[in-house]
């Protein structure tokens, strides 16, 4: 009795078909002509046969099992009577897809049951004509397993086309990037750095396994172009042109796969562009430094010229003072102007240089010449033995210095600065 009584009800719930279409969704409410459906009671002064035909239908639907419930994962046709047959294994396999079942009822096809993307339709081994029992939407684990493949290979064209694309950027666009400015713009750089939909299908076809068909590989193209654009790796945007009423399916890679020379060329470039403010930091501090290093070299090298120039100016100054001792009329003055005493030592040629650092060589600049002479003349005008003043020289005013101290007996045997141990 139990065994009968669970076939009844089998049966019964297949003729009613699916309450919902989907399994969590709520039920709806069954049509008029179910057996679900309350009848409507007849008019008091109805016939009796009618009276016992609504009380026999409102037996039944209180008697009634309720609807099928739709699988998971799949798409259900509500209030769809289903033939029992149509749950044997063997019938099913034959006559339905792989992720539909698809029944006759009513003289027509119709598919009751959708899985959805990435599940097939499984049934119960027990299944059978007397026993009906409900197809299951489970994972296709083949299936996925191909399209994780797939989808590897479409990510890896897509960086590779992106990687090309910017390789073959001049360095400054590479430096600044790709950056929109308008609508057209964006829709170049797309177009420059992603592939068509059209373009990465014709490529995966060409490597497909021999062994599948084209609708099949279609099917997993579909399948494996939505699992890449639900990541974050890949975007997918849509164009429209003028002379095309359809729009264009165009996949962009967040990243870009180079190549070798490539690769080291951007990790050089993105090094610099990374790290502009220290690279104009150290270029300034190494400008400074050496703007420093050179004045201080200058600074050095002036303030040693003018030690050696202070005592070649006295050597010279009492060496005029000896001449002017001596014979009177030879050297009518005791004196030498300074700015004559200056070109003197720091331009003569008399005698060549000695050495790179010689003054002939360094202090050809008047400017230069000025300020070491500064110097000098700041350390000659403070000697005790050194009188400075003004007088005119040829009718020029000019100031002029005169050694006033005493005077050895082997001065008349002093030689030029050039040549003396203080030689400049």
């Amino acid at each position: 009795m139990g065994a009968a009584a669970l076939t009844w009800r089998a049966h019964e719930q297949f003729a009613v078909g699916f309450g919902s279409a989907r399994a969590e969704y709520a039920p709806l409410a069954p049509p008029h002509d179910s057996i679900l459906a309350s009848p409507q009671p007849p008019a008091a002064d109805a016939e009796w046969t009618q009276h016992a035909v609504y009380y026999a239908q409102t037996a039944r639907a209180w008697m009634a099992p309720p609807p099928l419930e739709c699988p998971e994962h799949a798409d259900c046709v509500p209030y769809t009577s289903i033939p029992p047959a149509a749950a044997h294994t063997s019938a099913a396999l034959s006559s339905t897809a792989r992720d539909q079942w698809i029944v006759s009822t009513g003289g027509q096809r119709v598919a009751v049951v959708q899985c959805d993307a990435g599940h097939v339709l499984q049934f119960p081994a027990l299944t059978s004509r007397v026993y009906p029992l409900v197809p299951q939407c489970v994972r296709d684990v083949p299936t996925e397993h191909r399209v994780r493949q797939l989808v590897a290979v479409m990510l890896q064209e897509c960086q590779a086309r992106r990687g090309r694309a910017e390789c073959q950027m001049s360095l400054m666009e590479q430096a600044r990037g790709l950056r929109a400015q308008s609508d057209d713009d964006e829709a170049e750089a797309i177009e420059r750095l992603g592939i068509s939909s059209t373009d990465l299908h014709a490529l995966m076809s060409r490597r497909k396994a021999p062994r599948l068909s084209d609708d099949e590989f279609d099917a997993l193209f579909r399948l494996a172009a939505a699992e890449l654009t639900s990541s974050d790796a890949v975007s997918a945007f849509e164009l429209a042109y003028e002379d095309d009423d359809d729009e264009t399916t165009f996949y962009v890679a967040r990243d870009a796969e180079y190549p070798p020379f490539c690769h080291i060329q951007r990790l050089v470039l993105r090094a610099v562009v990374g790290h502009v403010p220290v690279l104009l930091g150290l270029i300034g501090a190494g400008i400074l430094s050496f703007v420093a290093s050179r004045r201080f070299g200058a600074y050095r090298a002036e303030r040693k010229a003018a030690d050696v120039l202070v005592g070649s100016a006295l050597s010279r100054l009492k060496r005029q003072a000896r001449r002017h001792y001596v014979d009177p009329a030879l050297s009518p003055s005791p004196a030498i102007p300074s700015l004559q005493l200056r070109d003197l030592l720091l331009l003569s040629t008399g005698t060549p240089p000695s050495s790179s650092t010689d003054v002939t060589q360094v202090y050809f600049d008047p400017r230069a010449r000025s300020s070491v002479w500064e110097r000098v003349r700041h350390v000659v005008e403070r000697n005790a033995n050194v009188r400075c003043r003004t007088t005119a020289v040829r009718g020029e005013p000019m100031r002029v210095w005169e050694w006033i101290g005493p005077l050895e007996e082997d001065d008349d045997e002093m030689m030029s600065p050039f040549s003396s141990p203080q030689r400049i």
